[in-house]
């Protein structure tokens, strides 16, 4: 926040067991004051607007990315036998073992392959570098010493980058299921509160908690995939649903009586680049 403008004021936020019992102390913070109701549309629902946007013009890069693996790759990286997939979709994600917290939203990106085994198994190994993860419902986060806050709502936002390692079963022309380990490894990590003042202004406070998250997660990714449209051409498209089971935990030792494994679904668009007439 401007020093200019807050005055005497101190927005701390901490992470807390309960209202009373504060349990660790973030140090950095960043913070500023928005008085145009533009920002606080950004904030809340421009994040929503983007993955709309985004899903919206997925198929066309589709394409455009299937022709630079081709040149990458050649034609024997788009085959029934081997090719890739791009992904896209939507993170549904919590903190199930924190009090309080509720599921956040967010975009999913990355890049998927598919090597064939026989006729109904294959494996599927995938690189995600955009998935992200945390909650809402992390007021209890942050703590005001002056009286100055008003309303205001706190959330965690985690971002990583996934490699999940499954195997496909072909259930029948239409369906199949995946299910196998994933690796994540932790890129970001804040805690993030807006809200007004209380004499009318809006305020933002981030702040950067990496040492609170562990950097490496191990999960359970398990799906359920419906061919929509047949790969024909570089043209196709499947529908995936797919839910991440956290095995490990995700908060270190210095968040001490925070403790939780994530829980997250996935709906995303998958298009297979396989060059089939």
């Amino acid at each position: 926040m401007d020093d200019k403008r807050k005055g005497s004021t101190t927005l701390v936020p901490v992470f807390r067991n309960s209202a009373t019992e504060p349990v660790l102390t973030l140090n950095d913070e960043s913070a500023h004051r928005t008085d145009h109701p533009f920002t606080r549309m950004s904030l809340h629902q421009i994040p929503q607007l983007a993955c709309a946007l985004a899903l919206l013009f997925t198929s066309s890069l589709a394409n455009g990315q299937a022709a630079v693996l081709v040149l990458l790759f050649g034609d024997k990286a788009a085959t029934e036998n081997f090719h890739f997939t791009l992904d896209a979709g939507l993170n549904l994600s919590n903190m199930p073992g924190v009090n309080g917290a509720s599921a956040s939203t967010g975009f999913y990106f990355g890049l998927g392959t598919y090597i064939r085994l026989n006729d109904n198994w294959a494996f599927t190994p995938e690189f995600k570098p955009v998935s992200p993860r945390g909650g809402k419902g992390f007021e209890n986060a942050f703590v005001d010493t002056t009286g100055a806050v008003g309303s205001y709502s706190t959330r965690l936002q985690l971002g990583y980058i996934d490699v999940p390692l499954q195997l496909h079963r072909r259930v029948n022309e239409r369906f199949y299921v995946r299910a196998g380990p994933q690796v994540s490894y932790r890129t970001s990590a804040k805690l993030a509160t807006t809200g007004d003042l209380v004499g009318g202004d809006a305020f933002t406070v981030t702040k950067d908690i990496k040492e609170e998250i562990r950097p490496w997660e191990l999960a359970l990714p398990i799906d359920l995939g419906i061919v929509f449209s047949k790969p024909r051409g570089y043209k196709g498209i499947d529908i995936r649903l797919r839910y991440c089971m956290g095995l490990t935990e995700v908060f270190t030792a210095n968040a001490a009586g925070i403790s939780s494994t994530s829980s997250t679904f996935q709906f995303f668009l998958s298009f297979p680049f396989v060059n089939v007439e």
